[in-house]
């Protein structure tokens, strides 16, 4: 594989008369200040050629940039040969002393240094360091100030010794100092060395600069995976990384450490290809390190979604690998990109590959110095933009306005979003441009639409010169916004915590619905081209940037205090540019809702066989019916959208009854009746379920007992019977050849002995043949009894007759017929 990493170019701005080379060939020398030495930063140190890093603008950046010069007194490949000299430092006001400006140009950065010749030592190595402040050592501590080397005026031999560059480049990162809150971030630590010679003319070298961090991207599609990636983190991480390659060896104790979450978060997050989603400094197999990743899994056959953490191995299969073989681990190397491409999971299992690539392109672009790039000359027509700082060009909500371009040759322009979320393009068009010659130079003029540009996304104009419309170094660009807009807020999916939500239903107006806890907390993206003013923060709570992609920043509003949190509480976001335009989001505290009571529907929670656990009434007012026996029982599922964890629903139960949550199924309660005797049959006794958030939010739940026991009912009794509850005199004169009857009805089923046992000795009355009755009584059914005057009259004994329940203890029935006796 080529390798193309992201290069240092320490080279020659201009050309002039040749000179020999120490190998004897003939080179060039260029123009400049005898001793200097002019720098170009560039992509690539390919002779005319240059590749564009595979990174973003933040990896690319170089925001401190240090240059140790080291002298040795012959062209050695010996690092202990060379000495350190001074070191220069970039800058960005005017340059003193050992200072240098780095300045842009096309895909290029210029600078220029001046270093102190020292008699002896004439070949120089220059050591670049970017974007790190301290230098540490091997074990982790601050690196000992560096000693300058002495040399003697006549002879040029060293008289003291400075730090030597093999010393030097025993200098390694900070370690993190605590990993649970410390994690790489960018500008990324790079550094690369080159070898020169000073001789008394504008010398050139050509530096490789290198990141010295690997970089992870992650493609998952969350609606193909059901996987939404939360955190990703590095287990067995090394907590240093060199700076200059040296080799690693096996980790010393405590250097193997498990990297702080990194948010998962951007624009292609979950939905493709997510660059840089964490930097880890490079390893060895025998580490034997892991990508972590954590997040929710969508049950395929629940739909729940589900708390995951998977450990990914950073490994490779060889092709003739066999299932049983253990796990080739790979080693993690610097300026390296890996893309873990995650191609199907299950709760307990990701299945994934992964890919590594160079963190650059391969390949170039010639640079054609013939082809100029094109210049900006100036705006006219009626509605000239003007000029902000940062290069962009700010134009009114509507208008038009000529950009007339000086170049060597025609021209034609792209136009494009600066990000790229968003399709916000139109808002800016250009028209059929105009040519004319003049001086050898061709002047065009692009005339420019502006239409409701107010609140848009920036919009490029690049101008590409026809000869070399493939080199980005002979383009140029121009970037316009519209008006100062007040920000715009959009919720952030999967972004909250405690079932709390963003309403941006109107724009103007969006509201945060928060439970009033400490942690509490939403996320918003806001959105404002000008970037937003200071944000004043209401007591109680905090408002915190989690991360910017592109003119959108994602704010962390939480809970810091809850006593001082305030309902209503507003956050307004104003954009920097004119903060009267801004936008106001108010903080509404969650309200406890009410319990919901519904039927119980966990298979594992049975009801009393002869309680149906049918429910009636409404979630918040249901009603239910309870036989009358000691232990009687019913479950029913009550829960409150805030939790549903044990706990969240309290309970208070009337007497005669208790209710208890089933700990290992929070929401299912247990109602009991332990003793029939404390409650009245008909009389309805009141449960009260209580948010546990807000106990004076409530829902009941009304009981009516009900007896089990059989009912007797005396009907037809043509004068003949008096009596009730199951006690009755018949007149058997008065009865005759008529007949009464007698309805039974047992709620829970009953049963009688037999129907001619009771008649023993009691002759007088028998049961009508033509409606007898059955000796069982169906739940909740009846039997009717039809009666007659008996053949013997002269009998006196009492029938008896004894309706045995079917549920043991739900009380039995005793109906007693006697024979009224005539004085």
């Amino acid at each position: 594989m080529k390798k193309t990493y992201l290069m240092l170019l320490l080279a020659l701005a201009g050309l002039g008369s040749s000179c020999t080379n120490e190998d004897g060939t003939e080179g060039v020398t260029p123009s400049g200040d005898p001793g200097e030495i002019q720098l170009v930063f560039s992509g690539s140190g390919e002779e005319e050629e240059y590749t564009k890093a595979i990174a973003s603008d933040s990896e690319n950046k170089i925001s401190k940039l240090d240059v140790y010069l080291f002298g040795a007194a012959s062209a050695s490949t010996n690092d202990a040969d060379y000495h350190y000299i001074e070191t220069w430092k970039m800058t960005e006001a005017t340059p003193t002393g050992n200072q240098f400006i780095l300045q842009p140009s096309g895909s290029s950065w210029t600078a220029s240094i001046k270093p102190n010749e020292l008699k002896g030592l004439p070949y120089l190595t220059l050591v670049c360091v970017a974007n790190q402040d301290k230098l540490f050592d091997a074990d982790g501590n601050d690196f000992a100030a560096l000693d300058v080397v002495t040399t003697d005026a006549g002879t040029g031999d060293i008289t003291a010794a400075g730090t030597t560059l093999d010393a030097f480049k025993a200098a390694y990162t900070a370690k993190m100092a605590d990993p649970a809150t410390d994690f790489i971030k960018t500008p990324l630590a790079m550094t690369g060395t080159g070898t020169t010679k000073i001789s008394g003319s504008v010398s050139k070298v050509a530096i490789t600069l290198k990141r010295i961090v690997a970089r992870f991207d992650i493609d998952n599609t969350t609606a193909t995976s059901q996987l939404t990636i939360e955190k990703v983190s590095m287990g067995k991480g090394r907590s240093n990384g060199s700076l200059f390659g040296a080799t690693l060896t096996d980790a010393a104790a405590g250097d193997l450490v498990t990297y702080k979450d990194v948010d998962f978060t951007g624009e292609n997050a979950n939905q493709g290809t997510l660059e840089s989603a964490i930097y880890v400094y490079p390893n060895i197999p025998g580490d034997e390190s892991f990508l972590i990743i954590k997040g929710k899994y969508k049950s395929p056959s629940t739909g729940e979604q589900i708390a995951v953490t998977y450990n990914i191995p950073v490994v490779k299969t060889p092709a003739d690998a066999k299932p049983d073989d253990p796990a080739n681990y790979i080693a993690i190397n610097a300026n390296s990109r890996y893309k873990l491409r995650i191609t199907d999971v299950t709760e307990s299992n990701i299945y994934s590959t992964f890919e590594v690539e160079d963190w650059t392109s391969g390949g170039g672009v010639i640079i054609k110095p013939d082809n100029t790039k094109p210049e900006f000359n100036k705006f006219a027509g009626t509605n000239p933009p003007t000029d902000l700082t940062g290069g962009y060009y700010r134009t009114l909500a509507d208008g038009t306005f000529d950009i007339v371009m000086t170049s060597t040759g025609e021209l034609e322009y792209s136009r494009s979003l600066v990000t790229k979320a968003g399709d916000e393009i139109d808002w800016l068009t250009v028209g059929t441009p105009t040519t004319e010659q003049k001086d050898g130079l061709t002047i065009t003029t692009f005339p420019v639409t502006i239409a409701d540009a107010t609140g848009k996304r920036p919009v490029s104009l690049t101008f590409i010169n026809q000869a070399a419309s493939y080199d980005p170094d002979l383009q140029t660009t121009l970037t316009f916004v519209g008006p100062e807009a007040a920000p715009v807020v959009s919720e952030v999916v999967e972004g909250h915590s405690e079932g709390n939500s963003v309403d941006v239903t109107s724009p103007d107006a969006p509201e945060a619905t928060m439970v009033k806890a400490v942690g509490s907390y939403v996320s918003l993206n806001v959105f404002c081209v000008d970037g937003l003013a200071d944000i004043t923060v209401p007591n109680g709570y905090s408002v915190t940037p989690v991360v910017t992609e592109g003119f959108t920043t994602t704010y962390r509003v939480a809970i810091t205090d809850a006593d001082q949190a305030a309902d209503d509480a507003t956050v307004v976001f104003k954009n920097k540019a004119a903060e009267a335009n801004s936008i106001t989001l108010t903080i509404k505290h969650k309200k406890a809702s009410q319990p919901s009571i519904v039927a119980n529907s966990d298979g594992s929670y049975i009801n009393s066989t002869y309680n149906s656990g049918t429910m009636g009434g409404t979630a918040t007012a249901a009603t239910a019916d309870m036989y009358l026996i000691d232990g009687s029982t019913i479950y029913v599922k009550v829960t409150c959208t805030e939790s549903t964890t044990a706990g969240a629903v309290t309970v208070a139960a009337p007497a005669g009854v208790t209710v208890t949550e089933e700990t290992a199924a929070p929401g299912i309660f247990k109602i009991e009746i332990p003793t029939a005797t404390s409650l009245t049959a008909g009389t309805a006794v009141t449960v009260t379920f209580k948010n546990a958030t807000d106990e004076m939010v409530t829902s009941t739940l009304e009981i009516t007992p009900k007896s089990m026991k059989p009912t007797v009912a005396l009907a037809d009794d043509n004068g003949a019977v008096t009596g009730s509850d199951g006690t009755y005199t018949v007149d058997l004169s008065a009865l005759s050849t008529n007949t009464f009857t007698l309805t039974v009805t047992a709620p829970t089923g009953a049963t009688i002995a037999d129907l001619s046992t009771p008649f023993t000795s009691a002759g007088w009355l028998k049961l009508d043949d033509s409606n007898a009755g059955g000796t069982t009584i169906a739940a909740n059914g009846n039997q009717v009894y039809t009666f007659t005057s008996g053949d013997s009259s002269g009998d006196t004994g009492d029938v008896t007759l004894t309706f045995t329940n079917t549920v043991s203890g739900g009380g039995d029935l005793t109906v007693t017929l006697k024979k009224k006796t005539t004085i």
